[in-house]
């Protein structure tokens, strides 16, 4: 081994022998003796401070980590509360929409037709009806009841819209203070007993009622049975007022096997276990399947557990606290994050082991000791290797050099002690290292190599925190987004199999951004298709919930009976009374008349229809746009008619389409959507799309799309 270091003439062992020179060739064996000496010193403070400092950053990094991730496994469950929440939001937006619905009727009740609905007929169990039940101290003959009961008769289609846009809704109904109810629901031959006599419905005295009575706000109830089921399940209550008088309440039941549907839709499956908590500590849903966190239908109050530690994590969580807490599960140490479930009281609980909390830091423990043994056994091997060295030169007159030994000893120990002093500093949440030294030797690399090494930890630290929260974050909302898409769009196809007069196919692909567009279609009657396409400005969550609102609202409208110019004043009217966000939806309404082939239809700003005669090509029908919906209120639109031939096509799209780029950002175009139709204009509707859905992908390639692609295609087929 050399005695000199890659610094040159810089080096410890060059200064020693430059000393050397200025004294007498007897004194120099003296000198070096004493370097010796004065190495070893040297070499025992570095690794003395190489101890210390990896002491003080493995009890500062260690106490870090373990609370960045308490804070990460807190935030988490924040936002999976989050997305939980917002599946019982959607389920409270439906009811409210109901009772705003019920308001308008009895603000305006002479605008109104008078609506029979019937009782409950046993014959309809299955289907979906709408009937009338009354309270047993209800007198049907009362002329104020009688009144009201049939104004309340128009909102059986919005009770029906509910019911079949939200299949887990078993029933929803709107309850009267005079005591009537009008009920949407599956479940008819249950009105009766078993002798069966149709019994009667005290609302009044059911929670959902009471609770949305007293709090005059929407309330959800805790886990409860169905008046006519007795199966478990969650009701949502919102009060419908009329001049500050409570007139009655519009409610929806949800059998909790539905609701533990949806919630396990959620993606938990990255934490060992989690479970969710009534307002009554009771546990609702839970991946326990033994112990107090068990679900159970007559399950504890866990807030008064005789553990104590879960005890209070749970009496925080009924607070409506969030936080994180130590507690033991079936003898397991663990931790578990809470966050309130505000929409309905309740609270989200995620268990993570204590080990695998632990574990990061236990590993990064595991990392400063190797690397601080290897550091010792390199220093404890240089010391060796000079000692030696100086050894194989040590003479005679070590008292001789002694003063200028310990002179020079002193110039190289000192940036050590400074270098000991620094690291010393080093402790908590301090990893800054600030000594600058300029000896131009070892000592100065080793102050260097400190320096850098904490600031690669500390950058360390600061890019896993920020990555992973981002992470989190944004894969929660994508997630609630395309599953909210995906939730209100129909489906099933074939849509109408019994239906021979026409054949209709619909599809909508979110783009990687997640956008608004929704598509819709239903029977307003056995002779009347109604058809719509719709597209939402802004993209992400605020333009996916838009669109299901929007959806909603579209459909309700039409299935008052309205003509498509009708629909769309209407709508738009109904979306720019609650558009605070400024958010605008380009829509096309069509209403065929099956047994004629007539089609109406009007256009808020959107795309021009495609349509094709027997016979023909496919061809743009450059229909009138009227203003897009939410603009501005009292808007007017014009409505066409175009007759239908048996085997004519109807095919309509959003923006998406069109606006298809490659690499190259060339648009895909109407003139090639008309060719690539035209090269398909003998296949089905189903098939049109396909072949239209694969020339996008080969015009696109691997270029990433920015905006949903929807089309939807009917073939009249005539009666």
């Amino acid at each position: 081994m050399k005695l000199w270091s890659n610094n040159g003439k810089n080096s410890l062992y060059v200064k020693i022998v430059t000393a050397m020179l200025g004294i007498i060739l007897l004194m120099m064996v003296l000198f070096f003796s004493t370097v010796a000496f004065s190495m070893f010193n040297i070499y025992k403070s570095a690794m003395d401070s190489n101890m210390e400092m990896t002491e003080s950053v493995t009890v500062a990094s260690a106490e870090f980590m373990m609370n960045e991730r308490l804070q990460q496994l807190s935030q988490q469950a924040l936002n999976k509360a989050d997305t939980v929440d917002r599946l019982f939001l959607a389920y409270q937006i439906a009811v409210r929409s109901a009772a705003s619905y019920a308001e308008k009727l009895l603000d305006a009740p002479n605008a109104y037709q008078n609506v029979s609905i019937p009782l409950p007929d046993a014959a309809n169990d299955g289907k979906l009806a709408v009937q009338t039940l009354y309270a047993d101290y209800a007198d049907p003959g009362n002329a104020a009841l009688r009144r009201e009961l049939l104004l309340m008769g128009n909102i059986g289609d919005v009770l029906t819209s509910i019911n079949e846009n939200y299949p887990s809704i078993v029933s929803n109904y709107y309850s009267s203070e005079l005591g009537f109810t009008v009920m949407a629901d599956y479940i008819s031959a249950s009105k009766f007993d078993e002798n069966g006599v149709l019994m009667p419905l005290n609302a009044d005295e059911r929670p959902w009622y009471v609770g949305a009575k007293e709090t005059g706000e929407p309330f959800f109830t805790s886990v409860t049975k169905d008046y006519h089921t007795n199966h478990m399940a969650i009701m949502c209550g919102v009060p419908v007022y009329h001049d500050g008088t409570l007139m009655g309440v519009c409610g929806a039941g949800i059998y909790l096997d539905s609701v533990q549907d949806l919630v396990e839709a959620v993606d938990l499956d990255e934490y060992e276990d989690a479970c969710i908590m009534d307002r009554d500590g009771r546990i609702v849903f839970s991946s326990f399947e033994i112990g107090s966190l068990a679900a159970k239908n007559d399950g504890e109050d866990i807030r008064g557990t005789v553990n104590r530690g879960l005890a209070k994590a749970a009496r925080d969580a009924a607070d409506g606290k969030s936080g994180v807490s130590y507690v033991t599960v079936n003898g397991e140490a663990k931790y578990v994050a809470y966050a309130p479930l505000p929409t309905v009281g309740w609270s989200l609980m995620i268990y993570v082991s204590a080990e695998e909390i632990y574990a990061p830091t236990m590993r990064l423990e595991a990392l400063l000791k190797e690397m601080t043994a290897q550091t010792s056994a390199n220093s404890k091997e240089q010391a060796i290797n000079s000692l030696v060295t100086l050894a194989c030169v040590v003479v005679a007159g070590i008292i001789m050099v002694l003063l200028s030994s310990l002179k020079l000893s002193r110039r190289i120990v000192e940036p050590i002690q400074q270098l000991t002093d620094s690291v010393s500093e080093l402790e908590g949440d301090n990893l800054k290292f600030d000594l600058e030294l300029h000896t131009g030797d070892e000592t100065q690399t080793l102050a260097e190599s400190f320096k850098s090494l904490t600031e690669r930890m500390q950058t360390y630290v600061d890019d896993i925190q920020t990555i992973t929260a981002d992470r989190e974050r944004v894969q929660a909302e994508l997630d609630l987004a395309a599953k909210i898409q995906a939730d209100v769009l129909p489906m099933d196809f074939p849509a109408f199999p019994d239906r021979n007069e026409f054949d209709l196919y619909a599809s909508m692909e979110a783009a990687r951004e997640v956008g608004g567009d929704f598509y819709d279609f239903f029977l307003m009657d056995d002779d009347h298709l109604v058809l719509s396409i719709a597209d939402v400005s802004g993209k992400g969550i605020p333009a996916s919930l838009y669109m299901m609102l929007s959806k909603a609202t579209l459909a309700n409208t039409a299935k008052l009976g309205l003509s498509p110019a009708k629909i769309l004043e209407a709508s738009n009217n109904a979306i720019c009374d609650n558009n605070q966000e400024e958010m605008f939806v380009t829509a096309w309404v069509g209403i065929l008349e099956i047994s004629t082939g007539r089609l109406t239809a009007a256009n808020a700003g959107h795309e021009y229809p495609v349509i094709r005669r027997p016979g023909g090509d496919y061809e743009l029908l450059k229909d009138k746009h009227g203003f897009v919906l939410g603009g501005f209120p009292d808007e007017t639109y014009e409505e066409y008619e175009v007759q239908l031939e048996p085997g004519s096509k109807l095919f309509v799209y959003t923006d998406g389409l069109p606006e298809a780029n490659n690499e190259t950002r060339e648009l895909f175009g109407i003139d090639r959507m008309l060719e690539t139709l035209n090269k398909c204009k003998d296949l089905d509707p189903e098939q049109t799309l396909s072949r239209m859905r694969l020339a996008v992908d080969e015009f696109a390639g691997e270029t990433p799309q920015f905006d949903d692609l929807t089309m939807l295609c009917v073939e009249y087929k005539g009666v």
